[in-house]
């Protein structure tokens, strides 16, 4: 249990479980005990948590979900749950519940009445069967989202804690688990937006829905106590050189040693079996010959982690972009000496570079144009709760208006939004949900470290994904002085301790400060939302024209993104006119300074490498206006909006067809 526990305490904020490490030459990033794993699925023993469970909601005191963590804490929150952490507890009077899913009761309706504002507390609890092979091998419990902060118990024994409701997270469990029947406690509070500075998202008015609960997939996942954590493939250039990074742990009291061998498969180019599992094994089609990826002996002392690297050379390799996604499947397999013990991880990845030169984001030493469209991750009956099918119906959509950009809104997106944008080859802007952060906003993180924590978490869980293009480290806030140093802070991580080759960038609000914003000077990219004529001064054309004339003339040698331009219809669709309007003026001024003409031809005199349309559907938001209406569609996939069909003309333009 201890190893679970922050080595620090800070009064008044619980503290980050997310640790970069320096072991021999390498970083190792750790989390709650362990080396951060792999969220891609593998073909490993694994045990579904989804299902039916027993839940009972609960008045927190949120001041004390968000207290550090101690063995008194624990004690005290025990005392607090009369038993309910405990195997015996009697829960059959508590209300079923089927998980994963948002605790928010959905309707279904586009109005006030589709989702229930519920912003607290609730227990979880289920049962669960192990074999007896499982008590010999390392078990993590993976999770993919619960919100927002949560502790978990397992036969009554704390497992750990993890705030944040937008990224993964892992537990080591193996101690705690017995055969036969198992019982697994989830305390969740999700304190309302708005009520403490130190959360993300921290304002009352977020532009979207705070869901309660197990929100994405948990599960188990079962390997031999030395195993490969993961393998993080680096692209180093368009001629097919490779750095591959394994993290191979030791959950054991036993030394030993192993031997690790690497294969390479091209990705299957059959759509059918591309888009039909989330699984790299089942993509692999015809190996690839590789250089320099010899076997490797590895001696691993009890607990100890290790890493192990390659510099790989693919001969004439076929390259990752939009239109032609080609992808690899690298797998890596452990097999223990003397031992009967195999442990193996795939992952798919794709061989390409991004960029900037200029005024120019450059992919594979090529300029693209990104003709962009927001998402947001939810659905009228499930909230945000994720499903492979309904994602790649999703982006399937997306594609067939001729964009080639998904911004993935305002926060990260299940761990399989990014393997799809891969296999269809739409490039990804991913972002964490800072939201409009003030000062005092950033004076917490400062102390408190979320933000840097869900920076690491997003980048590690979308680590191999060639279709990520941009990593975002907020939205719109107003903050100037702070946000540069935050900035610099996690630009400065990400290109020493875990460095991946991709550009990155903010969602600046062109009005907070304007054009002059000393926090993208660290920024590879500089990027705003633009609202003229909406939310700030000028008209759609004039205003955006200026602004975006400006914005050249002081960040000359960056490229210029546009992360977000359009117009609400409202929920009668009496502003469908006006839609149309501010799209097409604000389109124009967009296209006046791009990289490329109306006709998707080059312009080298433009500046303007992408637009972002925001959004493809109508969405669920936290403040009293409950729907947001600027969606091309309403929000059940179905029932367009005249601006949509303008939108797929003009993108189809911009693409040459």
């Amino acid at each position: 249990m201890c190893n679970r526990l922050p080595q620090q305490m800070t009064d008044g904020f619980l503290l980050p479980t997310f640790q970069i490490e320096q072991v021999k030459e390498h970083a190792i990033a750790f989390q709650s005990g362990i080396p951060v794993p792999t969220f891609e699925p593998q073909k490993r023993q694994t045990l579904s948590l989804h299902g039916v469970w027993r839940k009972q909601r609960f008045a927190a005191d949120h001041d004390q979900s968000l207290t550090p963590r101690s063995m008194k804490w624990i004690s005290e929150v025990e005392a607090d749950a009369k038993g309910r952490t405990e195997l015996q507890y009697d829960d059959s009077e508590w209300t079923a519940i089927e998980l994963p899913g948002p605790e928010n009761r959905m309707s279904g309706e586009e109005s006030s009445a589709g989702a229930e504002r519920y912003e607290d507390g609730v227990w979880y609890r289920r049962t669960f069967h192990v074999p007896i092979h499982w008590l010999e091998m390392a078990v993590t419990l993976k999770s993919l989202g619960i919100s927002y902060v949560c502790d978990i118990w397992i036969n009554g024994q704390w497992a750990g804690y993890h705030e944040g409701g937008f990224t993964p997270f892992a537990l080591d469990v193996t101690s705690m688990l017995r055969e036969g029947t198992n019982m697994i406690t989830i305390r969740i509070d999700n304190p309302p937006w708005g009520s403490r500075i130190d959360m993300i998202p921290a304002r009352a008015d977020t532009d979207f829905f705070n869901y309660t609960g197990v929100i994405q997939d948990l599960y188990l996942e079962a390997a031999p106590t030395i195993h490969i954590a993961r393998l993080d493939v680096v692209p180093q250039n368009e001629q097919g050189r490779l750095f591959v990074k394994a993290v191979i742990e030791n959950r054991s009291a036993v030394g030993a040693q192993a031997t690790l061998e690497g294969k390479l498969y091209e990705a299957t180019t059959e759509t059918d079996k591309l888009l039909a599992s989330p699984y790299a094994d089942d993509i692999r089609a015809s190996v690839v010959a590789v250089d320099d990826w010899e076997p490797r002996s590895v001696k691993l002392e009890p607990w100890q982690s290790i890493v192990v690297t390659w510099h790989l050379h693919v001969h004439e390799p076929k390259l990752w972009d939009m239109e032609h996604p080609h992808l690899y499947v690298a797998e890596l397999s452990l097999c223990r000496e003397q031992l009967e013990q195999r442990d193996q991880l795939a992952t798919q990845f794709g061989i390409r570079t991004i960029r900037t030169s200029g005024t120019q984001i450059q992919l594979n030493g090529h300029a693209v144009f990104l003709r962009g469209i927001a998402r947001h991750e939810e659905w009228p009956r499930y909230g945000r709760t994720a499903a492979w099918e309904r994602i790649k119906t999703d982006l399937q959509q997306i594609q067939q208006l001729h964009a080639n950009m998904v911004r993935t809104a305002h926060y990260p997106n299940h761990i399989y939004t990014y393997l799809l944008t891969d296999r269809l080859g739409l490039a990804a802007m991913s972002e964490i949900p800072l939201w409009q952060f003030e000062a005092i906003h950033y004076e917490a993180q400062e102390q408190k470290r979320l933000a840097d924590q869900m920076w690491r978490e997003m980048i590690y869980s979308q680590f191999n994904r060639p279709s990520v293009l941009l990593w975002s480290t907020q939205n719109e806030s107003k903050e100037v002085k702070l946000r540069k140093i935050y900035n610099e802070r996690l630009v400065h991580d990400v290109r020493s301790n875990y460095a991946d080759d991709r550009l990155i960038t903010q969602s600046a609000a062109a009005d907070q400060p304007g054009a002059h914003d000393e926090s993208m000077e660290p920024l590879d990219v500089a990027a705003w939302t633009m609202y003229f004529g909406i939310f700030h001064g000028g008209t759609a054309y004039e205003g955006t024209q200026q602004f975006l004339e400006e914005a050249h003339k002081l960040w000359p040698d960056k490229p210029i993104l546009n992360t977000e331009y359009g117009y609400w219809s409202q929920e009668d669709n009496s502003d469908a006119d006006k839609q149309v309007q501010m799209y097409q003026e604000t389109l124009r001024a967009l296209l006046e300074c791009a990289t490329v003409t109306a006709a998707g031809l080059p312009r080298t005199e433009g500046f303007v490498a992408g637009i972002d349309y925001w959004s493809i559907y109508n969405w669920y938001v936290n403040h009293s206006q409950w729907v947001q209406t600027m969606g091309l569609y309403q929000m059940d996939r179905l029932r367009e909006k005249p601006v949509k069909q303008l939108l797929q003309q003009d993108y189809g333009r911009l693409a040459g067809r």
